[in-house]
């Protein structure tokens, strides 16, 4: 039985539907998600039906009753045989059609989705104020993150990038303990109990020292990709540890701005956009199979703890919730979260709004919230998106791809099928899209999918027949 299986690589391009050809094979490159996040709780399998289509530009698509013949015959029981029938899980070249001619065969083949790995980047500031931020990153990096996308099923298979001094956080920098690093936590509060002369990485975790100033951590995440960390543990940079196919969280923490190597947000909105913008166009251009190559590929979500002033804050909770990337609904903010916090850090903030990241203040001082919320996103964010390829044809035919139907049975039998649209700029409700040897389903279609537990899919589409 032929598997097909959900690759997380996307080619820089998209074309409309094509003349019957054969499928080619695509280069890895970054995908794009369909949105910033996907639900975790995504379909197992999908069913994947080669329908048999006889040999002329007519498809069948009968469900469960008689299928249409193709010129092979009659359909035999009612089923989609077209005249035709598979043998062994493979293609079978079938019967003599009108003609002489070989006819289009049936076949069927499970078609599981894989989840796509995750890479998570840190970047914390070592600058003389950050001393209790620092030592509650260390407590609740492995309590309330490691620990809930350990817990995941099915697993994650994510990364851990810490870019930051290694070392004491009553020095401003940071060891990050047992289980998620290397070093022993014994007593279990979140700390190294000792703290050895370099860090020690781990399968799922990797630090990159890099001493971060109050305004540079934009900067050290471009530079620091391709310099050697003092410890020799990533010798060409971190990118040698980051993954083209990993969807990519970023999370700085810091109480400053942004004012570095032409990037200045000058504790302003319209300065912070710019700043993220141009941060943006300088990671993709960087490097466009890590990060994507535009913003409809863009392959990251930003994330930030930065010192501006708290969203829906109350008596009970002062600091609030954590900032969605809703820009109308949580703008930018220009004020700081306590009088005497420093800069709100506007560049980072509209780096969040821009890739779907959420935002939270530093005063507060517990990232409880913030860091269960990161975890969750990374979770649903590492789920398979809503695709999967089209089997090989037979031997010496081509798919017609133009015929691809798709098909959706809802977990209480009522069955809808899909429209074919020619790319992901024209999806509409109820449709897909194919890219290469992909069949995609469109944002809103996927959301109907994933919401139902009892979902089935059904692909039915013809082929052409070369005559060698």
């Amino acid at each position: 039985m032929t598997h097909a299986r959900r690759r997380s690589a996307r080619g820089p391009g998209r074309g409309d539907n094509p003349e019957p050809r054969p499928r080619p094979r695509r280069p890895a490159a970054a995908r794009a998600l369909s949105g910033p996040f996907v639900r975790a709780d995504l379909l197992a399998s999908l069913l994947v039906t080669a329908l048999a289509a006889g040999c002329s530009d007519d498809v069948a698509t009968g469900g469960g009753g008689s299928g249409a013949g193709s010129s092979g015959g009659a359909s035999a029981g009612g089923g989609n045989q077209g005249g035709t029938s598979s043998q062994g899980g493979g293609f079978q070249s079938g019967g003599g059609g009108a003609g002489g001619e070989a006819a289009c065969v049936q076949d069927s083949s499970d078609a599981t989705l894989v989840s796509q790995p995750v890479d998570i980047v840190f970047v914390i500031d070592n600058s003389g104020s950050m001393t209790a931020e620092i030592a509650e990153v260390e407590e609740q990096i492995n309590s309330n993150f490691a620990a809930i996308i350990d817990g995941a099923v099915p697993a994650i298979d994510y990364r851990v990038i810490m870019v930051s001094a290694f070392g004491d956080s009553a020095d401003q920098r940071i060891c990050v303990a047992a289980p998620l690093g290397g070093i022993p936590d014994d007593d279990a509060d979140g700390h190294c109990d000792d703290i050895p002369g370099a860090p020690v990485n781990t399968a799922n975790f990797f630090h990159h020292g890099a001493e971060i100033s109050s305004h540079d951590a934009l900067c050290e995440l471009l530079d620091q990709l391709t310099t050697a960390d003092p410890d020799g543990l990533q010798p060409t940079g971190y990118e040698a540890v980051l993954r083209p196919e990993a969807f990519k969280f970023f999370a700085v923490i810091t109480d400053d701005n942004v004012s570095c190597d032409g990037f200045d947000d000058q504790d302003s909105a319209a300065g912070g956009q710019t700043v993220a913008d141009a941060w943006d166009a300088a990671m993709q251009a960087a490097f466009p199979a890590q990060f994507g190559a535009d913003a409809a590929t863009r392959r990251y979500s930003f994330w930030s703890i930065v010192a501006m002033a708290p969203y829906m804050p109350s008596g009970a909770d002062p600091y609030g919730s954590p900032h969605p990337p809703d820009a109308a609904l949580a703008p930018i903010v220009t004020d700081e979260c306590t009088p005497s916090a420093v800069n709100p850090g506007t560049g980072y903030q509209a780096l969040s709004i821009l890739s779907g990241g959420y935002r939270f203040p530093t005063c507060g001082l517990d990232y409880t919230d913030i860091f269960t919320l990161m975890a969750q996103g990374v979770i649903e964010g590492a789920a398979a998106a809503c695709e999967f390829e089209i089997p090989d044809p037979p031997p010496g035919e081509m798919l017609d791809l133009a015929t691809v139907q798709v098909r959706y049975t809802s977990g209480e039998g009522a069955i809808t099928t899909f429209e074919q649209v020619p790319t992901l700029a024209d999806c509409t409700p109820e449709a897909f899209y194919i890219d290469a040897d992909m069949i995609e389903l469109c944002p809103e279609t996927c959301a109907l999918v994933q919401g139902d537990d009892g979902a089935e899919i059904d692909v039915l589409y013809g082929c052409a027949i070369v005559v060698e």
